[in-house]
């Protein structure tokens, strides 16, 4: 008989010891829990205001308490004290209703993280609530659902809080990609014997990105700055007429051009669905160019400094960027990953070759050259590394 008694709290030490280790990096779960939960967390209802708050104890504890704002006279009432405790690799919820469980505390052990970004705090043995679920979407907005039986029917409630006083949130992100950049030609160049053929050559790019998200989770505004490599491919020949002897000088471009930016943009990003995964972007760039050179055929010889590569495009370009990105974590922690793909469209003139021989008849060559190119990139929230 007293085995038999004993039965149900072996089941639930195992299932909680199971559980438990569904948990691979507690200390970097509970560092999240923390980050995400300390502070005022404010959901209007018909009978007031109700208010989560939670604040740092210690490295392993975090406190709070949850109350509510009576309308008529704005006394508060506390609903429950509540605590998550970090013991070993166990992280546990505590909570002291006020008027349940004759005022004792209910432990629930936080047993996963599922796939949409849930905390979640079970105890099979209670009642009401058996499972409790924390989400944290950026620094905005928490949603809590709570899930029990009642008269043997299952029971879900769901609340929604957002931070107080705090209408937006900023990621300080890093990200790293590769590209592959061409160059284009629109209306007339020198005249030429054929006109110049470019081609696509892969590249890379590092950057640092400010992103500023609205309160509604549903616009962003991203402030970037990059350093990026591009690459294109250069096939060319003409001749231009000179003042003294030989009077012509030939020109020849068989080469891969190499480049160096240093890039600075500013684009808004529209989220479908509040704190979705899928986002898309838009906005100008600017960019300047840090170095040049040319791997190949380059004529005429580079003693003469008119005629280096480095002189071949002009020091300035603008442009247009327009990209989706998709939230994409890789690894046990959450980094806030975003892999990014993005199209750039330059509108600026960057031809300083073909040019050289239109000063006095630019008629002759009113075309431009203009960078297009595509990347692939990944960025992480610095903020939670």
């Amino acid at each position: 008989m007293q085995i038999r008694r004993l039965l149900p709290f072996f089941a639930f030490l195992l299932l909680s010891n199971f559980v438990s280790a569904q948990i691979d990096y507690p200390e970097d779960a509970f560092r999240e829990l923390r980050r995400g939960l300390e502070g005022t967390w404010f959901m209007p209802t018909d009978r007031g205001d109700r208010l989560e708050i939670w604040w740092k104890e210690d490295d392993q504890t975090l406190a709070g308490k949850n109350v509510r704002i009576k309308p008529e006279n704005g006394d508060t009432v506390l609903l429950e004290r509540l605590r998550i405790e970090l013991r070993d690799t166990t992280i546990t919820y505590i909570a002291i209703a006020r008027g349940q469980n004759s005022n004792k505390p209910v432990s629930f052990l936080l047993t996963e993280i599922d796939e949409e970004g849930f905390f979640v705090f079970s105890n099979p043995e209670h009642d009401d609530p058996q499972t409790i679920r924390y989400l944290l979407l950026g620094n905005r907005e928490m949603q809590v659902e709570t899930i029990g039986k009642r008269n043997g029917r299952e029971v879900k409630q769901e609340f929604v809080f957002e931070r107080e006083f705090t209408p937006s949130a900023v990621e300080f992100r890093v990200r790293g990609g590769i590209n592959a950049s061409n160059l284009r030609q629109s209306g007339s160049l020198i005249p030429l014997d054929a006109p110049p053929q470019f081609g696509w050559k892969p590249g890379w790019e590092f950057g640092m990105q400010a992103r500023f998200k609205g309160r509604g989770g549903f616009i962003s505004m991203n402030a970037d700055l990059s350093v990026i490599g591009r690459r294109a491919s250069a096939q060319s020949a003409f001749s231009i007429d000179v003042d003294t002897m030989p009077y012509f000088i030939d020109y020849k471009r068989d080469l891969t051009y190499n480049s160096i930016w240093l890039m600075a943009s500013i684009m808004p990003e529209l989220t479908f669905r509040r704190d979705g995964r899928l986002s898309i972007f838009a906005g100008p760039y600017y960019a300047r160019l840090v170095a040049l050179t040319g791997n190949g055929v380059q004529e005429p010889a580079q003693q003469d400094k008119l005629f280096k590569v480095n002189n071949d495009f002009k020091k300035n370009d603008f442009g247009i960027n327009l990209g989706f990105q998709y939230k994409l974590n890789f690894g046990k922690k959450d980094l806030g990953g975003l892999l990014g793909v993005r199209a750039s469209y330059g509108l600026s003139n960057i031809d300083n070759l073909y040019s050289r021989d239109c000063i006095d008849n630019p008629s002759l060559c009113n075309g431009q050259v203009s960078f297009m190119g595509a990347a692939l990139y990944y960025s992480v929230n610095l903020l939670k590394i």
